[in-house]
């Protein structure tokens, strides 16, 4: 089986040119960068990663490390700055982040008043301000970290979260309905906890019922839709990876059953689960139904891979995603994304290290890699840049 690469017209573009200041160990930062693998070297805790993290947090409006911005900043800095020349083509642009402490005396003007400091952000393009939202997907990433070998026998929430970046890049709607759909979500389970805490007529939860249901369903269809995409390309690269031994499948598996296309049934499917949960939900005071209890399934040989499947086998079905993710933007989005691994070709053994780079650069117009590895890795035919990255500085050799 040959499996699809990249839409013929997909192009090759991404960062000529990476800024940071303050950023993590970094204090200041001008690395220019090229197309293809680059390629970062240096021992444990020299900043490798957190290079890495600067592209994430700027592209995908928020770090894949911390929920909390002001562990970005330089500690004894109050501001931090990511900014990143991209290029693809004839195009070229500027993007530029900002997170700057404010404390509550900037707010109210009360002097000396020592309060814990909030985080105020910024986005720019090429000098204009630019609201976070219209960045995602405007130059696609797809993440690898070393957890990401444990996405098989992992919680769902991990399989969640890797549906959620890459149906966010893809498709403007859905990450606009998973922005509501979080919001409500919070909205509600505040007033969960409060009906079970003090009491009071439950039914006050009917609008946000609603609206969870109203985002839920378009979330869970969205969802639907992208697995059916990427799931024939896994199982393609899973071919090629396991020279046609294994099969994988993966499946989209909504808590309230309907893994559906159709918006109405999805709706009626998790209405139903909804009114059934109704007491559950009261009793514990928080939100039990919807598409944020999800999971996707992986299935090796037709039976569930995280309790039949080696750890091996484990690996080879999460690299067979990871690979199928970068040839679904590319074919949806028109454009490669911008690969980002850390670390984790110390954690493959030499023939899935090899499949993952021979993959990347089979069809089409390689991805801009950016990868973080040891001395001890060498990339054969594959060229490369390398960087060695020491005490937050980075030299190209």
């Amino acid at each position: 089986m040959t499996p699809p690469g990249p839409a013929s017209s997909a192009e090759a573009g991404g960062l000529t040119h990476l800024r940071l200041y303050n950023f993590r160990n970094y204090a200041e930062l001008n690395l220019p960068l090229g197309p293809g693998l680059n390629v970062f070297v240096g021992e444990n805790a020299q900043g490798k990663t957190n290079l890495l993290e600067a592209v994430a947090t700027l592209l995908l409006t928020k770090s894949p490390r911390t929920s909390t911005p002001a562990e970005l900043l330089r500690w004894g800095s109050e501001e931090t700055a990511v900014d990143a020349v991209l290029g693809r083509g004839a195009l070229s642009e500027t993007l530029a982040l900002r997170l700057r402490r404010i404390r509550d005396a900037d707010l109210t003007g009360a002097p000396g008043r020592d309060a814990s400091p909030r985080i105020a952000r910024t986005t720019t393009r090429d000098g204009h301000p630019i609201a976070p939202r219209d960045l995602i997907g405007r130059w696609p990433v797809v993440l690898f970290w070393p957890d990401d070998l444990q996405l098989v026998k992992a919680g769902p929430e991990a399989r969640r979260r890797l549906l959620d970046i890459l149906v966010s890049q893809l498709d403007r709607a859905a990450a606009d309905e998973l922005i509501r759909y979080r919001r409500v979500l919070e909205q509600r389970n505040s007033l969960l906890r409060r009906l079970h805490d003090g009491g009071g007529p439950a039914d006050q939860l009917r609008p946000f019922d609603d609206a969870l249901l109203r985002h839920g369903a378009a979330i869970q269809v969205a969802r639907t839709e992208l697995v059916g995409a990427l799931a024939p390309l896994a199982a393609a690269a899973m071919t090629e990876i396991s020279e046609a031994v294994d099969s994988l499948e993966l499946r989209y598996a909504p808590q309230s059953g309907a893994a559906s296309g159709d918006l109405e049934e999805v709706l009626a499917a998790l209405s139903g689960a909804l009114a059934r949960a109704r007491g559950e939900e009261l009793a514990r005071g928080t939100s039990v139904v919807g598409p944020h209890r999800d999971d996707l399934e992986f299935l090796l040989n037709g039976r569930p891979a995280r309790s039949t499947a080696s750890q091996g086998q484990q690996r080879s079905a999460v690299l067979a995603t990871k690979i199928a993710e970068v040839r679904l933007v590319g074919a949806r989005a028109e454009r490669m994304p911008i690969l980002l691994l850390d670390d984790v070709l110390s954690e493959l053994d030499p023939a899935r290290r090899e499949h993952l780079l021979s993959a990347l650069s089979a069809r089409g117009e390689a991805p801009q890699t950016m990868v973080t590895c040891s001395d001890e890795y060498q990339f054969g035919a594959h060229p490369s840049r390398r960087f060695v990255v020491r005490q937050g500085t980075v030299v190209a050799e």
